[in-house]
């Protein structure tokens, strides 16, 4: 490569909003819909490119530099491989995924670890380049198939080396254990983990230089409310004449009711 220009050792997450194509197509006469749709759009898309605050579990700002990619039902972020900022994209997933279940909306994905070119400069700022990238793309839309985030054996590999926090993800305890390994060998985000932070009254901070879903500590978990949007999403969706939505959603059924 030119001096100057490489590519860096990144976090990468690449969802996708299931059953996206099909709400465009009954949106045509259907206001309900429309709105649906440009919520879920507008929920993926809040995070915007760039250096950005974020506090640790002390309350003390840092700055991360966070990249968003978003583009018809998909979305990419990726980030420099601070093994302290990966809670903070575990983070981000679990709100975003969520916000789209109490719209009736489920996502697949994959997050990764290898080489991404990081933007450097306004000129550049749009630039989505790196091998990995490619390998998120691929285990999303090959090996993901239910609603679920796989973990990438590489990236599940170096959680374990690295012996990383959970915090802002969790209360407490390492992300490896906020993984499951499914029936396939498959590696994915446990979202349904009753020990992940999901306070009644988060809310994120858009300011230009802030990243940061804040809560109060001290208030109620909405771990239920998020439980009733899974449970609605799966009885509209598990008797769809479409096998493969029936099998999604199936899936994510059998997925809620291992939790304990």
């Amino acid at each position: 490569m030119a001096e100057g220009i490489k590519y860096q050792k990144c976090f990468v997450a690449y969802l996708d909003i299931l059953g996206f194509k099909e709400k465009v197509r009954s949106s045509e006469n259907n206001r309900d819909e429309i709105r649906i749709l440009l919520d879920s759009l507008n929920i993926c898309n809040a995070f915007a490119s760039g250096s950005k605050k974020v506090t640790n579990d002390t309350g003390v700002y840092r700055t991360i530099d966070i990249q968003s990619r978003f583009f018809s039902d998909s979305v990419v972020f990726f980030l420099k491989g601070n093994p302290k900022d990966l809670g903070h994209l575990f983070l981000i997933i679990r709100y975003v995924q969520d916000q789209l279940w109490g719209k009736g909306l489920s996502i697949r994905g994959a997050v990764t670890y290898g080489d991404m070119y990081l933007p450097n400069g306004n000129m550049e700022s749009n630039i989505t380049l790196g091998p990995e990238i490619i390998k998120a793309h691929e285990l999303e839309s090959e090996i993901a198939i239910y609603p679920r985030i796989i973990v990438s054996r590489k990236l599940y590999d170096y959680i374990q080396r690295k012996n990383i926090q959970a915090y802002p993800f969790a209360e407490g305890g390492n992300l490896k254990d906020y993984t499951q390994q499914d029936k396939d060998g498959v590696y994915f985000l446990d979202l349904l983990n009753k020990n992940i932070i999901r306070k009644k009254d988060e809310n994120l901070q858009k300011k230009n230089d802030l990243f940061s879903i804040v809560w109060n500590p001290d208030e109620e978990s909405k771990y239920d409310e998020v439980i009733s949007s899974v449970d609605k999403c799966i009885r509209d969706n598990i008797s769809s004449k479409d096998e493969k939505i029936r099998q999604k959603y199936r899936w994510l059924k059998s997925y809620k009711e291992s939790i304990r």
